[in-house]
């Protein structure tokens, strides 16, 4: 007979929040630090955690969490990524509209396949050099105006780039975007060098 899988839940403030099918949602819950989250550390097998629309500004006390696969940070106050290094199965992880300036603390996120970091202040793009395993990325709305540091995701099937400051003869150099601001041509952007 197949052991039953005991219920398993946290509390933020007064509030029980059960995890249901290896997810949790926290989303919408005013969380300022993920400290608030009595139990967390407990859920080494929780796939899914959805922190969108909180006011957390620091990544912390996750370490635990090794079977995380999808990490929602979304419409946060995060301004440095860090505080991911022991997330080594993580393939999803939803960084925008946070203030984060620069692309740092993914370096130990070899899994990753999906990033998204729309609307955020970075400048430049950089610290992909360990995710060859990204297929999905967004930068969307940010500050960028130089195509570079992309060369290691040779596995880059999704880019979406538009609205930033990029010279139009720049995206048109890499094929262009469409009106949603995606790459036609993902891999053109890979390749690009500036001259």
């Amino acid at each position: 007979m197949p052991k039953s899988k005991q219920n398993l839940i946290v509390r933020v403030g007064e509030k029980k929040i059960y995890v249901s099918e290896e997810t949790l949602y926290l989303g919408s819950m005013g969380i300022e630090n993920l400290l608030e989250i009595k139990y967390l550390e407990d859920l080494t097998e929780l796939k899914e955690l959805n922190l969108y629309n909180n006011h957390i500004s620091v990544i912390e006390n996750l370490d635990s969490l090794i079977g995380l696969e999808k990490l929602n940070l979304y419409g946060n106050e995060i301004s440095e990524i860090k505080g991911l290094d022991k997330l080594r199965n993580l393939k999803v992880l939803y960084l925008s509209e946070n203030k984060i300036t620069k692309i740092g603390g993914l370096r130990k996120l070899f899994n990753l396949e999906n990033l998204s970091l729309e609307d955020n202040q970075i400048r430049k793009i950089e610290g992909f050099e360990k995710l060859a395993n990204l297929i999905h990325l967004n930068l969307y709305g940010n500050e960028i105006t130089i195509i570079e540091g992309l060369s290691p995701l040779k596995k880059l099937q999704t880019f979406r780039i538009g609205n930033n400051p990029i010279q139009s003869d720049i995206l048109n150099e890499c094929g262009g975007i469409d009106a949603k601001g995606y790459a036609r041509f993902p891999q053109k952007f890979v390749d690009f060098r500036f001259k």
